[in-house]
């Protein structure tokens, strides 16, 4: 299962009630669109995924829904970071048991910007991995932990036995930097690139998989994109990569990419559920804004 984890990997949304009850049924629907729609495979319960807004076992409960559903027709990475080291571990044992390909894990957040040094972050990581067999990939999301990831902390974790990263920095000349030095002891990693807006240029310099946040809504249009860089299609790739980002802009009309998700797919005849307070949906007129823009470019 780890040689299939390449290819579009949307981080997908988790579907709440408007009470914020966990909703299945729309978890389920956004489940399968994507899978019908030809992603590769499904990094779950990360951002996107309003983790940081659940408790363990409602966590344990969607990783549960979606692998069993999921049932082998694509890999899934399951997210199991959280500032506790215990709950972290926790959480990967029951992904491995649930039957997840690999689980993935952001930087031990809140006091990871003012406290933490490489040992303490090293020493979560080595947890995680001596507790389960299944790949441990790194989340790194300097954003929303506080923490800025260096070279030599990278290649700590590589010795560690991380197997691989979604990096999500944005940063094109990190993410190369961190390729590169990883790539002087180790052939044996794999590098996503936690935005689909540097899908191309990632590709380009050898990064397989793309963790991409815009696939929740339009899953083809980024296969699309993938299929054009691996069939060497560079004029097509490059019209479908500045697509892309122009659907980013108005995902964003609320200010936060993630929920716009939510109102797209119901564009989209989707029913995803909503979000989980305190994020919101995009209101009337952000809404409106997102439609015309999507119709516009021709693809709603």
């Amino acid at each position: 299962m780890e040689e299939r984890i390449k290819g579009i990997i949307p981080p997908m949304i988790t579907s709440f009630t408007p009470d914020g009850e966990v909703y299945e049924k729309g978890t389920l629907d956004v489940l399968n669109f994507l899978l019908e729609r030809g992603v590769h495979g499904l990094f779950i319960i990360g951002s996107y995924g309003s983790f940081a807004l659940m408790s363990t076992e409602e966590r344990k409960r969607i990783a549960k829904i979606i692998i069993d559903e999921v049932d082998g027709r694509a890999p899934v990475i399951v997210q199991i970071g959280d500032p506790s080291t215990r709950t972290a571990v926790e959480l990967a044992k029951h992904a491995q048991d649930t039957g997840a390909a690999a689980v993935a894990s952001v930087i031990p957040f809140y006091y990871a910007g003012i406290a933490y040094k490489e040992v303490e972050v090293v020493r979560h990581f080595e947890d995680i991995v001596k507790a389960v067999t299944i790949p441990t990939y790194l989340y790194n999301n300097p954003k929303t932990t506080g923490y800025n990831l260096t070279s030599s902390v990278l290649l700590k974790l590589v010795n560690a036995g991380v197997k691989g990263m979604k990096d999500s920095s944005g940063d094109f000349m990190l993410f190369a930097e961190f390729m590169n030095e990883v790539r002087r002891v180790t052939n044996d990693f794999n590098f996503m690139t936690g935005t689909v807006g540097l899908l191309q240029p990632a590709y380009m310099l050898g990064a397989c998989s793309c963790v991409a946040g815009t696939a929740n809504a339009f899953p083809e249009l980024v296969v699309e994109l993938y299929d054009a860089l691996t069939g060497k299609n560079y004029d097509k790739a490059s019209e479908l990569q500045a697509k892309v980002i122009d659907i980013r802009k108005l995902q964003a009309a609320s200010g936060f990419r993630p929920a716009g998700c939510y109102s797209i797919l119901k564009m989209r005849g989707i029913d995803p559920g909503t979000v989980r307070r305190p994020w919101r949906e995009p209101d009337e007129k952000e809404y409106a804004f997102m439609k015309e823009g999507l119709s516009e470019l021709g693809i709603l």
